[in-house]
């Protein structure tokens, strides 16, 4: 019986089932999801395999529905197209073949382009005649004071040459002379059409270069980006300088008439086409949302039908086909406590195929016996979460030691410890809390952003590490760095001294004694507003990280005994577990121990105040002097009576440790494995079928007894040189890791150190500066930046921060201690018809 602690134990079947059969099986263990199929088709190419080009016809039917929904999407919101919500107005489509969905979203996929590709080319010839209506309008302004001849028409445009350069006008006048006495067309002319507003001045500084000066730009926006130009010139050679130009510049030109009736025509004749056009929009429009009505309400179920059926076929590669006897080859492994929701699949798969020979359940082998099996633990809405952070770091081997349950007490508690404030705390259990109430209305709602979706995925350990920040904050005793007097401080000050005394136990003053009765829970209050409170919180907050990151560590040493134990490896108890846990417990467990003394020892009892040397002593020189000077401890560090015998004695246990764990190990391995295979029988063990009796069921099973063979995989070749040195770095990063990681839970320490003085700094600067000045507009500002640098900086950097040390201890310090020791394992992939969002 499978726990979250420990893998599900894992069943090896083989099905036989008629090719009738096969889908509708399949598609009943895919709603089940309670097996994970073996690939018996490994070497076959995927290109090759039987079902290959139904799944590209699958994935080209999926990239259709795809396309069609990107069209709906688009045309979403105009003015001719709504969907109808009335279920009697909607035509039901509920698929049953590929064939039938493929041919019609083909000729939807067709239809869908011809009138996109139609409206396009439509608008496209819209947009110029728009264009070139503003530019017949244009011009008109322009020659609207004119006369017809070109006499007139070359006046009129030397009265606007006031930018003209001094040649150029001049070069105008002539032409005006000239045609009052030639009768000739054509001396001045002009170039007009549209350009970018944002080219518009390039535009004419390039003009005006390549004409020489012999031309003149008149422009007008327009529209929103785009300008009207005319460009007047003279002679052949001129135009065509300035229309290579409007190529270079991407300008649209238009033949515009010279003469004033004609050009009168062409906008008559341009408005009655634009007005022709807006018809033949209006009803392209209409017919492109009658076309997107008739299927946009059954897109999601076209895509889940040929997911769920591209599926499926995936699956029916990964099975064996026995031509001879028209029969499906599947194996695979299923959980033993699912093995009646199972063969209850594989009986309704049959049934709702109407196949006439019954399929068959071979049981293969239980557990290891047919190689390594999945990962697989039971997990819910509350567990998932925990269970993603452990196989962030590697998938648990079958049967190992889960630290899964470790990590829903143990992650919260050390961010606590880094994050400890009861405000802090409250804000994010709040935060948490409305995500759980809610969790519905968000599932079913719009997709939000990335962050939120983190945020909503861990919403239950962002709840409990919100509930233990306020625990740990009533133990700091801070409410947003303010200190709470719930019990009354058991301290006071008086007029005869400068330092406090307690309130049951101030005779004398001066002696600062501490109360008799300390305060029931957390720090007394007074601590936040002394003098040494930092000295004080900093050495409380060391020594319990120290504390808290041995007591871990020594945890997950004892989840490698439980290993060794449950796989019955009796040389990683005795050579493994043994010899590490004396080393830690030898040197880290003493000084956990030296921590716990001198917390308990009263120093200001009498018999202490009459002993000169009975004084707190400094436990980094107890350390230090128990490796650089054995057997020898001053008075002034001495906590009880024969401490220098048991320093000696633990520093030898631990110098014994070392080669414990090295040598031993590996010369069992290679005698266990000439042992083996000295006394290896050389004939396989026997098969042996048992078919149930009274089996009246078309659903039949087979156990295979436990040599069956043919299912085995071969065991790894031994090499004892491979397993020497792995044990050799093993050893050497065991022994400095116990050092490093212990300094590593230091990081408890920093980060609620930082913490503590960061909301203090935020409160002194943001609130209580602003009191003091008595301002209420700087009183108001002062809050509203204390708010956003609580919710911006603590709530939000801090946490991550806290987060991120506390997943690095479990990862790197607590798991590396028995999880994955021997390799990763393979998590258990059923088969299902759900999908990720990004799918």
């Amino acid at each position: 019986m499978g726990s979250l602690l420990r893998s599900e134990e894992m069943t090896y079947v083989r099905l036989y089932f008629d090719q009738v059969a096969a889908h509708d099986t399949l598609a009943e263990l895919a709603r089940s999801e309670i097996i994970q199929l073996e690939d018996l088709n490994q070497e076959v190419s995927s290109f090759q395999k039987e079902a290959a080009a139904e799944i590209r016809r699958c994935e080209e039917m999926l990239r259709r529905i795809r396309y069609l929904d990107e069209r709906s999407k688009l045309y979403k919101e105009d003015e001719h197209y709504r969907y109808s919500n009335k279920l009697e107005d909607r035509r039901i489509m509920s698929p049953k073949k590929l064939e039938d969905l493929d041919e019609f979203l083909c000729t939807m996929e067709h239809s869908v382009k011809e009138i996109t590709a139609h409206e396009e080319s439509i608008e496209e010839s819209y947009k110029e005649l728009n264009e070139m209506r503003l530019v017949l309008e244009a011009c008109e302004d322009v020659f609207k004071d004119t006369n017809r001849s070109e006499r007139g028409f070359v006046k009129s445009l030397v009265r606007q040459m006031g930018a003209l350069t001094p040649a150029a006008a001049n070069a105008f006048r002539d032409l005006s002379a000239e045609s009052g006495t030639h009768s000739g067309k054509g001396l001045v002319n002009f170039v007009a059409g549209m350009i970018d507003t944002e080219r518009r001045a390039a535009f004419e500084r390039t003009t005006f270069r390549v004409t020489k000066g012999n031309s003149y730009v008149k422009s007008e926006d327009v529209s929103e980006g785009r300008t009207v130009f005319i460009v007047f010139l003279t002679g052949s050679k001129v135009r065509s300088k300035v229309e290579r130009t409007c190529t270079a510049f991407q300008a649209a030109r238009y033949p515009i008439p010279e003469d004033s009736e004609e050009r009168e025509k062409s906008h008559e004749t341009c408005l009655e086409r634009l007005r022709e056009l807006e018809l033949v929009i209006t009803a392209t429009k209409a017919s492109r949302a009658e076309i997107i009505r008739s299927y946009r309400d059954y897109l999601d179920i076209w895509k889940d039908f040929v997911a769920d059926e591209k599926t499926i076929l995936q699956a029916s590669n990964m099975l064996n086909y026995d031509t001879s006897r028209s029969l499906f080859i599947a194996e695979g492994w299923v959980a033993s406590t699912d093995m009646e929701e199972f063969t209850a699949c594989i009986k309704r798969g049959q049934l709702s195929s109407n196949a006439q020979a019954p399929s068959l359940v071979e049981v293969r082998g239980e557990g290891k016996s047919q190689g390594e099996p999945p990962t697989y633990f039971r997990i819910n809405r509350f567990t998932s979460v925990f269970q993603a952070i452990i196989e962030s770091y590697g998938i648990a081997q079958y049967e190992e030691m889960n630290p899964a349950p470790f990590a829903v007490i143990t992650f919260p508690f050390l961010f606590a410890v880094m994050f400890g404030d009861v405000g802090h705390g409250v804000i994010m259990a709040c935060f948490a809390l409305i995500l759980i109430i809610f969790e519905r209305a968000f599932q079913s709602g719009p997709k939000r952003s990335e962050f939120f979706a983190y945020c909503f995925n861990g919403r239950y350990i962002i709840f409990l590490m919100g509930l233990f920040s306020i625990f740990t904050g009533f133990i700091y005793n801070e409410v947003f760095a303010i200190p709470m007097n719930i019990f009354v401080s058991r301290w006071k000050f008086t007029d005869e001294s400068d330092v406090a005394c307690g309130i049951d136990n101030c005779d004398d003053p001066g002696a600062a004694n501490p109360p008799l009765n300390p305060y029931p829970f957390g720090f007394d209050p007074i601590w936040k507003i002394s003098k040494n409170s930092l000295a004080m919180f900093n050495s409380y907050k060391m020594k319990l990280s120290i504390v808290l990151g041995v007591t871990h560590m020594i945890v997950g040493i004892f989840n490698s005994f439980w290993n060794g134990v449950h796989f019955r490896e009796s040389i990683d108890v005795f050579f493994v577990f043994i010899p590490q846990i004396l080393f830690m417990c030898s040197i880290f467990g003493y000084l956990v121990l030296l921590i716990l003394v001198k917390w308990m020892t009263d120093w200001n009892s009498v018999e202490c105040q009459n002993d000169p040397n009975c004084q707190p002593p400094d436990l980094k020189a107890i350390l230090i002097g128990m490796f650089m000077s054995p057997g020898q401890v001053p008075p002034e560090n001495t906590l009880f009576r024969g401490q220098a015998v048991v320093q000696v004695v633990l520093l030898l246990l631990a110098l014994v440790c070392i080669p414990w764990m090295l040598l031993p190990r590996p010369l069992l391995l290679r005698r266990r494995h000439y042992h083996k295979i000295r006394y290896e029988s050389l004939v396989p063990s026997s098969t042996t079928e048992e078919h149930q009796p009274g089996d009246t069921d078309d659903t039949i099973f087979v156990k295979k007894g436990e040599g069956a063979g043919d299912g085995e995989k071969p065991e790894k070749e031994f090499n004892f040189q491979d397993v020497f040195v792995g044990q050799l770095i093993h050893t050497i990063e065991f022994v400095l890791g116990a050092v490093s990681n212990t300094a590593s839970y230091l990081r408890l320490w920093a980060l609620s150190l930082a913490h503590s003085e960061l909301s203090d700094v935020f409160l002194e600067k943001l609130i209580f500066f602003p009191l003091s000045s008595g301002n209420i507009v700087i009183i108001l500002v002062g809050f509203l930046v204390w708010i956003a640098a609580t919710l911006g900086v603590l709530m939000g950097m801090e946490s991550l921060s806290a987060f991120l040390h506390a997943l690095r201890l479990h990862w790197v310090e607590f798991q590396n201690k028995f999880y994955n020791v021997h390799g990763t394992g393979r998590k258990f992939m059923p088969l299902t018809l759900k999908r990720s969002e990004e799918e």
